[in-house]
């Protein structure tokens, strides 16, 4: 009878831990694409308000009009400044969710090995009482044999 392998818990505990970062890890990816959408998104209406801008400039407005252009472009500046560095950060969290993700793999890596060794030991275990129990089986039948010749 093979002895359970006493870490059986928490190699379970590991690889659920190893599961929750990998999730970690989906979510991460997800919000740094939403944080390069949004970033695409002001850049794309940021240029089609310079245009609007150049366009109606050419045809000639007035100061307040040109100012309030200006605010807003400022403020669509700021927005898209904003949303570089909520990319950066995303990114951030990204390297880090896969930096755990990398430990809580070491630690699974590690609890299947101890696994794999306490499987390789009941197997030897197993093999040596098998072989004694031939053997001894052997011996009683040879002496069987010997004292029926007798």
């Amino acid at each position: 009878m093979t002895k359970r392998f006493q870490f059986a818990f928490l190699l379970q505990r590991a690889v659920d831990q190893r599961n929750e970062a990998a999730l970690a890890i989906g979510a991460a990816v997800e919000r740094l694409r939403q944080a390069r959408d949004r970033h695409g998104q002001i850049e794309q209406y940021r240029a089609e308000y310079r245009v609007r801008l150049e366009t109606n400039g050419r045809q000639g407005m007035a100061i307040h009009q040109w100012t309030d252009y200006q605010l807003f472009l400022t403020k669509l500046n700021t927005a898209v400044d904003q949303q570089f560095h909520e990319i950066r950060r995303c990114e951030n969290l990204l390297e880090q969710a896969k930096a755990v993700w990398m430990e809580r793999e070491k630690e699974v890596k590690a609890f299947e090995t101890l696994q794999e060794r306490h499987e390789e030991r009941e197997q030897k275990r197993e093999s040596r009482i098998e072989q004694k129990m031939s053997d001894e089986w052997a011996a009683n039948l040879h002496r069987q044999r010997r004292s029926n010749e007798s």
